[in-house]
């Protein structure tokens, strides 16, 4: 409410300098008369405006009634205008309406005290809620790095930021209750740094608990790997092997680190382990399809040579290029030869079948 009338109170200040301007400045192919009702229409909006402001805020009795009067007067004086404005006196509503205008600028400085004051206390509420919300967030990490405590980690940095955010906020709402919100608000300032570091040390300190378990970690994802390893070696021995081959590697690199005390980059290179093997499973699976497609093919090839022996060499011949490209990994090149291969397999149907007689 407040930003609305001190908005309305500069638009008044101003409105009987812009009067001639506004008029010159409206719609191309208004009329003098549709200028002039428009003028009328937005002074009698402010005019209620600053009506229910003065019901709001003022809370002299005397002064709001004496307002309240002028009020009265500024919407008798554009009644006036709109009447003049009917008959047609273009002049005497142009008169009318810088009157209006000048009762309404000297009723909105009148009310320049109360104004500020709603500023105030808006921004005194405010503050309070900030205190409230902040004093909350001190609570709950204290909890954190109790709980952190008694798992045996050094909370002492944690403690000693929110001892201070928490002193911070008292110190705060001791100025916003002597209404000093600028030391308030500097106080909170100060406070919201000092907690925002002690979330990141409780994040710090997560981590390093975390990683106190990773052997633990590092033993369920050599168990996991070795069932993977199991389950496709059963179906696919040569794709087993190298999926065994890339776990081996991993394992190694963690243990590595763990054996230098390096227990925290150990868990984040097993975070991304856990996540890569979802996707190195998957590729796998994809060249084992391949695999089985690509033997297949070669059988229909034995099949074929006898009666189709061009289409059975093209068969052998794409089979080796699919081959070459799952060599040197190039995923994208399997799968276009891959396509190319299914093609020649949907001919090979027809290979031996003896030609219609014409």
């Amino acid at each position: 409410m407040d930003k609305t009338i001190a908005a309305l109170v500069i638009a008044l200040l101003v409105v009987t300098q812009v009067f001639a301007s506004t008029i010159v400045v409206s719609q191309p192919g208004t009329t003098d008369q549709e200028k002039l009702s428009r003028h009328i229409s937005f002074l009698y909006n402010q005019t209620v405006r600053l009506e229910n402001f003065i019901n709001s805020h003022v809370a002299n009795e005397t002064k709001k009634q004496e307002l309240l009067g002028e009020i009265s007067n500024v919407k008798n004086i554009l009644d006036q205008a709109k009447n003049t404005l009917a008959a047609g006196d273009l002049n005497q509503t142009r008169e009318l309406i810088r009157q209006a205008s000048s009762e309404l600028r000297a009723i909105a400085l009148q009310l320049t005290k109360e104004i500020r004051e709603r500023a105030q206390v808006r921004k005194q509420r405010f503050t309070e809620a900030e205190i409230r919300a902040l004093t909350n967030q001190v609570a709950a990490l204290s909890r954190v790095a109790e709980k952190f405590k008694s798992l045996g980690a050094d909370v002492s940095n944690v403690t000693s930021l929110l001892t201070s955010a928490s002193n911070l906020l008292s110190q705060a709402q001791t100025s916003l209750k002597n209404n000093d919100t600028a030391k308030a608000l500097q106080l909170l300032a100060q406070a919201r740094e000092q907690i925002k570091q002690a979330e990141k040390s409780i994040r710090d300190l997560a981590t390093q608990l975390r990683a106190r378990q990773v052997q633990k970690d590092l033993e369920h994802f050599v168990n996991a790997t070795q069932r993977i390893y199991e389950r496709l070696e059963k179906f696919a021995p040569n794709i087993a092997q190298i999926f065994k081959n890339w776990s081996d590697t991993r394992i190694k690199e963690v243990q590595s680190l763990i054996s230098q005390g390096k227990n925290v980059e150990a868990l984040v290179k097993l975070r991304q382990s856990f996540f890569e093997m979802n996707h190195v499973v998957a590729g796998l699976m994809e060249l084992g399809r391949v695999d089985t497609t690509l033997r297949e093919a070669e059988n229909i090839a034995k099949v074929i040579r006898t009666c189709n022996a061009t289409l059975a060499s093209q068969i052998d011949s794409k089979v080796q290029e699919i081959r070459v490209a799952m060599n040197n990994k190039d995923l994208q090149k399997v799968h276009e030869l891959m396509g190319e291969l299914r093609q020649l397999i949907a001919q090979s149907r027809f290979a031996c079948r003896p030609a219609r007689k014409k």
